[in-house]
């Protein structure tokens, strides 16, 4: 069975919502990003930031920010 795409999340930046049962709840935005061996992952969570509009912002912020500082994406395929 194939899970549905959040409609909240957009490239590089993930929605995390963990149901309403589960005993810690989670509520917020993840940017990540794998570039050759570098992983660069944070949350930015819906309590810290204000509210889930605010935590997005600064989602985006992010993501422009480490953007521009890691180097560009290489695609190697089949030949």
């Amino acid at each position: 069975m194939r899970r549905r795409p959040n409609p909240d999340s957009e490239a590089n930046i993930r929605r995390i919502d963990t149901k309403a049962r589960a005993k810690k709840q989670t509520h917020g935005f993840q940017v990540h990003f794998l570039r050759g061996t570098k992983v660069v992952t944070k949350m930015f969570s819906d309590s810290i930031y204000g509210g889930k509009e605010a935590a997005r912002r600064a989602a985006r912020k992010f993501r422009r920010t480490i953007v521009r500082r890691l180097p560009q994406r290489r695609f190697v395929g089949f030949r």
